[in-house]
């Protein structure tokens, strides 16, 4: 006996159909919105942008702090690179001075002016070796420098083989050695030197230099708008919490206030020390330092060109422009600086070349060269060294302290920006806890 199977009935609901449930996204989406409803959505919207004002308030701070740090650091850099950059070139016409100067005496030169000579050259040398490490500009440049100072020393050396045997062809070589040095141009043609190679370094790293100390002086702004992001946060979230609550203080978003105002005027009193010892150093003993290695650059370069006039028989002139130009730059880069005594020790030895280039000119060129070769007591060459020792001195100590404080001027600003990061967190955890209680008087 077979049965039928009847299907279960079917029953058409009229009316509209039924919505389909939320998906996860429009769940959310209602979710948030009932969050921010309300009195109670107004005080989490005021939470998180209290919170929101302070890490920022954090993040520019330290940021501003870190500028700071960064910008020292290049200055020190490159004013180390400038000093060094200007101790070759005093150290190159420093060999130059005492290649020239010896050259003057017949046969043998004096045996201290050829130590001087060899010391100078080997100093400079090697300094070009570090400098020239500094940067791919530095390395391309100064690479042709050296390539110059292979054949300068070469050119000294052929001079002075010729010099010991008598041939008039050594002052030659001392000519196209002094030529290649300042570079020089001569019979229509220009050649490249090597203090003007290292010029155009010591110029693109003072620029370097200046464009760092301004970045540091620009993180100031930076950390003040990090002060007013931040205090300016808290103070209005604060003000919206009395208007909901009529509670005039949030202990704990008070404190954070009080945090936040602290560590940032921290920052502040930290950051403009650092700043102001670094002004203090670029206008103090790195400007003396730069003052004294022009004057020091000068002086050698006039040294050389007295001796060159010597050689040069016949040369010499009333106007006497190349030694005069390079004297006129020594004693004016002294001008300013408290160093009388190597200043009137450089104007007693300019006294002293005058007495040689009028012999010259009178043609008393024998007694000339005696006067200009002579080391006694009172004579050119004393004036000169003494001039030569106290300059190096005052600038070796000028670079010391210029560098040493550069970096004592950095020490403290990393560890500030870290210390401003950890309170910004707390700040904000504070500020949202404050908030938080009068959030829980609704529930």
């Amino acid at each position: 006996m077979s049965q039928t199977v009847v299907p279960a009935p079917v029953f058409i609901r009229s009316g509209p159909e039924a919505a389909p449930p939320p998906n996860r996204i429009q769940a959310a989406g209602q979710a948030l919105r009932a969050s921010f409803a309300g009195s109670p959505g107004r005080l989490r919207l005021i939470a998180l942008g209290a919170v929101l004002s302070v890490v920022i308030s954090a993040l520019l701070g330290g940021w501003a702090l870190q500028m700071r740090s960064s910008a020292l650091d290049r200055a020190k850099a490159s004013s180390e690179h400038l000093l060094r950059l200007q101790s070759v070139q005093t150290k190159l016409v420093e060999a130059n001075a005492a290649a020239t100067n010896s050259f003057l005496g017949d046969g043998l030169e004096p045996q201290e002016q050829r130590l001087d000579y060899i010391t100078a050259l080997r100093d400079a040398s090697s300094e070009l070796a570090l400098a020239s490490r500094y940067s791919q500009d530095d390395a391309e440049t100064l690479g042709r420098a050296n390539a110059l100072l292979t054949r300068y020393a070469g050119y000294i050396s052929s001079a002075r083989a010729n010099n010991r045997q008598g041939n008039t062809v050594g002052a030659s070589y001392l000519q196209s050695a002094s030529t290649l040095l300042r570079g020089e141009t001569q019979e229509g043609r220009e050649s490249e030197g090597i203090v003007p190679l290292l010029q155009a370094r010591a110029d693109a790293s003072a620029q370097v230099q200046d464009d760092a100390f301004a970045q540091s002086e620009n993180a100031r702004w930076l950390l003040l708008v990090a002060a007013v992001i931040g205090i300016g946060g808290l103070g209005y979230a604060q003000l919206l919490v009395t208007r909901h609550s009529h509670r005039y203080v949030n202990i704990p978003a008070a404190v954070s206030t009080v945090g936040l105002v602290a560590v940032l005027a921290s920052a502040a009193v930290v950051m403009s020390s650092a700043q102001s010892e670094a002004s203090d150093v670029r206008f103090g003993p790195l400007e003396r330092a730069t003052e004294l290695s022009d004057s020091r650059v000068a002086a050698f370069d006039a040294k050389a060109q007295e001796s060159l006039t010597l050689i040069d028989r016949g040369s010499a002139t009333d106007a006497d422009e190349d030694w005069q130009d390079a004297y006129t730059e020594a004693v004016g880069s002294l001008d300013g600086l408290d160093y009388p005594d190597a200043k009137s020790a450089l104007e007693q030895y300019g006294t002293a070349h005058e007495e040689v280039n009028d012999l010259d000119l009178r043609g008393q060129w024998d007694d000339a060269v005696d006067q200009a070769i002579s080391s006694g007591e009172g004579s050119g060459n004393a004036l000169f060294q003494s001039y030569d020792d106290q300059t190096r001195l005052s600038l070796d100590k000028q670079r010391t302290v210029a560098l040493d404080r550069l970096g004592a001027a950095n020490d403290s600003l990393l560890l500030i920006a870290l210390l401003l990061l950890v309170i910004g967190v707390l700040c904000a955890a504070g500020a949202w806890w404050g908030i938080s209680l009068r959030l829980d008087e609704y529930r």
